[in-house]
């Protein structure tokens, strides 16, 4: 795999080939058990649906998709497949190429010329007699880059408090 994303959900690790467009090969995806000391085939909606940057807010795993201008998307492993949440797209102040990463229900991604967009992840209950899953919901702020810092790229990005 020339490209990969990787996460750590449910206690497996993740291992997912990036994709290129046009698509020309099937994308390749593994899963790590660390319990059995196995790797597996990864489901087929999880792989396909894998569009780009991932992090894991609440125990779920959402994607940045790297196709400019869409929604946030959650996966849910009970059907295998991808859910837009809630709320806006990423700010179009966000351009690729850029990174993303996650601390409690924050989720960050740096863009180029290092603007930031911080989104709040909303976990939304379901009704009390309804037997509706989670929804999620994202509300973003940019902190734009100092203009001397306006040339850089991530390449890589940490959380950090002190």
């Amino acid at each position: 795999m020339a490209s990969y994303d990787t996460v750590v959900l449910n206690g497996k690790l993740l291992v997912n080939e990036s994709w290129l467009w046009p698509f020309y090969v099937s994308l390749r995806g593994q899963v790590y058990d660390p319990r059995t000391d196995n790797w597996e085939n990864m489901a087929v909606g999880l792989r396909e649906g894998w569009t780009g940057s991932s992090v894991v807010v609440y125990g779920h795993l959402f994607v940045v998709s790297e196709l400019e201008r869409m929604k946030l998307k959650v996966y849910d492993t009970e059907t295998d497949s991808w859910d837009a949440i809630d709320g806006p797209p990423l700010p179009e102040q966000i351009c690729k190429p850029f990174v993303v990463n996650a601390c409690d229900c924050h989720i960050y991604v740096v863009g180029r010329n290092l603007h930031v967009a911080v989104g709040h992840i909303y976990r939304l209950l379901p009704d009390k007699n309804s037997d509706e899953k989670w929804s999620f919901s994202v509300r973003w702020h940019v902190i734009d880059a100092p203009e001397s810092l306006s040339d850089l790229t991530s390449s890589s990005s940490q959380v950090l408090f002190a």
